[in-house]
């Protein structure tokens, strides 16, 4: 380990004086110096003054907390986290998500042989890594060690990730995104206006609009969230409509989507009824739902059922060979709001 990543280890562990490092560390007084000011002018850590007296302390943003997180959990599982954070190491990590042979992964790292085998020796002591075969040799990763989320997460931190915005009149927005991005807003906006869906975890803020932020497993696409939420009463009647609004749909996927996951009568059928109450979708793409439908009759938001029919349905019913049950008051209420 080097001195910078030593120096930024122990302020990990907790936040210490530049004469504390310097007592405990075994570098030259000197070294350690510039190790400290290396690090602090690549803003991993922060000098704060207290009591008189001036420590270090890792910078609260999202990056270095993970970081933080990672030095910790590494040093806990005798693994060398400078090591692992390097960058041929991560390309080779990154790589297995991929492939498995040394010689794939040379073709897609554009290493050496050497440095490949080198690398994955590396992540095999640290556990991170188990060889299936010995000859030729073919490595996989050992995705339950705690590491390796750890990893992942380190690895795809600068990956530009799709968050599903979707804001109306109201003076709020909804973002949907996966957990990983969640925690990387919640520094991002902790100082906002923020809610976190299903937690009752609220903050105010100077900034006015709330930001309510919805986690989901997976990184979907805008098509894929909307599928799933226009089989719930509530995406039907409030999200499923600001998403329509936002213009941001491709319809031809979304096409997809419903004839994959047999939904083409529902879809069409709450595309059409939107449309009636204000012309947001391509009148071109309900007409190719409608050329798309199945002959057998399905259920539309079968949760309402209990609530029964007001006599509006038989159009769309008739139409889209579906059992429907929507509440069109809610619905009317979400389109009158974007």
């Amino acid at each position: 380990m080097n001195i910078k990543s030593a120096v930024f280890g122990m302020v990990c562990i907790k936040p210490q004086t530049i004469r504390e490092i310097k007592e405990r560390l075994p570098y030259a007084p000197d070294s350690i110096y510039n190790g400290v000011e290396a690090v602090v002018k690549d803003k991993k850590i922060v000098k704060i003054k207290t009591g008189g007296e001036t420590r270090l302390d890792i910078t609260k943003d999202y990056k270095n907390q993970k970081l933080k997180e990672f030095f910790i959990k590494s040093l806990s599982y005798g693994a060398d986290p400078e090591i692992l954070l390097r960058n041929h190491t991560l390309c080779v990590w990154r790589s297995l998500d991929l492939v498995t042979s040394v010689s794939d992964l040379i073709q897609k790292t554009h290493l050496s042989e050497k440095s490949v085998r080198r690398f994955l020796k590396i992540l095999s002591n640290y556990g991170l890594v188990h060889f299936e075969k010995s000859n030729p040799i073919h490595a996989s990763k050992v995705k339950d060690h705690p590491l390796s989320v750890l990893l992942d997460s380190m690895v795809k931190e600068n990956e530009v990730k799709e968050r599903i915005y979707a804001s109306g009149s109201s003076p709020f927005e909804e973002i949907v995104t996966t957990p990983d991005e969640i925690e990387k807003m919640l520094y991002e906006k902790i100082d906002e206006s923020l809610a976190i869906k299903k937690t009752g975890f609220m903050v105010r803020g100077k900034n006015g609009k709330l930001s309510i932020l919805e986690s989901v497993a997976t990184n979907q696409s805008l098509e894929d969230f909307f599928i799933s939420k226009v089989m719930t009463p509530e995406g039907a009647e409030d999200i499923c409509i600001k998403i329509l609004a936002s213009k941001k749909m491709n319809y031809e996927v979304l096409l997809r989507r419903a004839v994959e996951n047999t939904l083409v009568n529902q879809i069409g059928c709450y595309l059409d009824i939107i449309n009636d109450m204000k012309q947001i979708v391509p009148s071109k793409m309900i007409e190719k739902f409608s050329n798309t439908i199945s002959d057998k009759t399905v259920v539309f938001l079968k949760d309402e059922k209990r609530y029964g029919k007001s006599g509006w349905e038989k159009k769309y019913e008739k139409k889209w060979n579906v059992d429907l049950y929507l509440d069109i008051g809610a619905i009317e209420h979400g389109v009158r709001s974007i």
